[in-house]
C-alpha cells in the first residue's frame, strides 16, 4: 500500500492529532480512553481520528462492544524515511556553510564546552528510545537529584515544552528543566535548568542542554544511546567546574549505567 506523505504531514500539523498519536503509541486505545485527559471533547477526538486514518496513519477494528484505534507502523516509517532523507542533506549543506563561514570569519566565535558519553544496549531502537523517556523506571534519583531529601523518582513530559522534574512521594515536585526537541525514537533535547550551585534556574537562556541520540546498529537488534550535555560554557566561571562534575565517573556515566542496567533487567524479567 502507498503512503501519501502530504496527507500524513498534514493529519500531523494540528496538536490534536499530535497528542493522540502520542497517545496511541502505547497501544490500541477506544475513542472514549483516548477522550479521557485531552483538551477536546470524545466527538472531536473521533473527528480527529477519522482524519489519521484517512491519512493512512491509524487503523482500527471491532473488539467486542468496542472499536480499537492503533498507530499503522509502515506509514509512520515512511513518514520518517521522508525526513530522514532531507535531514542528510540539509546536514551536509548546513557542515559546507559552516565551513566557509569559518574561513571567512574574522573573529572567533567562544567555543561549546560539553561533556559526551555513550552506551550500547541490547534492544531494539523503539525499545531503547521508550525505556529511555520512562525515566520513573529507571533513574538514579538517590544520588542523582536536586530536591532535599531526595525524591521518589525523575518524570519527563512526552512532547515539546514537556516538563522534566523530580517527583517526591507526598507530592513535592522539583523543576529540571523542558523538552525543546521531540523526535521518537531517534533524539530527544532538554534544557538542564539548574546552576552551578545546584539550584533550578528559571530562565532558559542561561541554561546548558542535554541531547540523546539513539542510533540502530546494522542487525537493528542493538542500540547506540549517545548522550552529550552542552553549552557547559554558559556556567561562565564555573564552566570547567562544571564539566569536570559531569564528566567524572559519578557524573553522566552513573545516570547511562543506571539506564542500561535497568533496561537489561526489564528485559530478562519479560523473557
Amino acid at each position: 500500500m502507498a503512503i501519501d506523505i502530504s496527507a500524513g504531514f498534514a493529519a500531523l500539523g494540528d496538536p490534536s492529532r499530535r497528542l493522540i498519536v502520542g497517545r496511541l503509541a502505547h497501544g490500541p486505545t477506544s475513542v472514549a480512553d483516548l477522550a479521557r485527559g485531552l483538551p477536546v471533547s470524545r466527538t472531536a477526538v473521533s473527528m480527529h481520528l477519522r482524519v489519521l486514518k484517512d491519512a493512512g496513519l491509524v487503523l482500527d477494528q471491532p473488539v467486542g462492544a468496542r472499536r480499537l484505534y492503533q498507530l499503522n507502523p509502515p506509514a509512520l516509517a515512511a513518514l520518517r524515511d521522508y525526513l530522514d532523507w532531507y535531514w542528510t542533506h540539509a546536514l551536509a549543506t548546513f557542515k559546507s556553510a559552516a565551513e566557509q563561514h569559518h574561513k571567512g570569519a574574522t573573529t572567533a566565535m567562544p567555543p561549546e564546552v560539553k561533556v559526551s558519553k555513550s552506551i550500547v544496549v541490547d534492544v531494539p531502537l523503539a525499545q531503547a528510545f521508550d525505556f529511555f523517556i520512562h525515566q520513573e523506571r529507571w533513574w538514579p534519583v538517590k544520588t542523582h537529584h536536586l530536591a532535599e531529601p531526595a525524591g521518589d523518582s525523575a518524570v519527563l513530559e512526552p512532547f515539546v515544552g514537556g516538563r522534566w522534574y523530580e517527583r517526591a512521594a507526598d507530592g513535592r515536585e522539583v523543576d529540571w528543566g523542558r523538552v525543546l526537541v521531540w523526535e521518537p525514537p531517534h533524539r530527544i533535547v532538554l534544557t538542564f535548568q539548574i546552576t552551578s550551585g545546584w539550584v533550578y534556574e528559571p530562565d532558559p537562556a542561561r541554561a546548558s542542554e542535554v541531547e540523546v541520540r539513539f542510533i540502530p546498529d546494522a542487525s537493528r537488534q542493538r542500540t547506540r544511546v549517545e548522550f552529550e550535555h552542552r553549552h557547559l560554557e554558559r556556567y561562565a566561571q564555573q564552566t570547567e567546574r562544571m564539566r569536570s562534575v559531569l564528566d567524572a565517573p559519578s557524573g553522566a556515566a552513573v545516570v547511562l549505567d543506571a539506564y542500561s542496567e535497568s533496561l537489561s533487567a526489564a528485559t530478562f524479567a519479560s523473557t
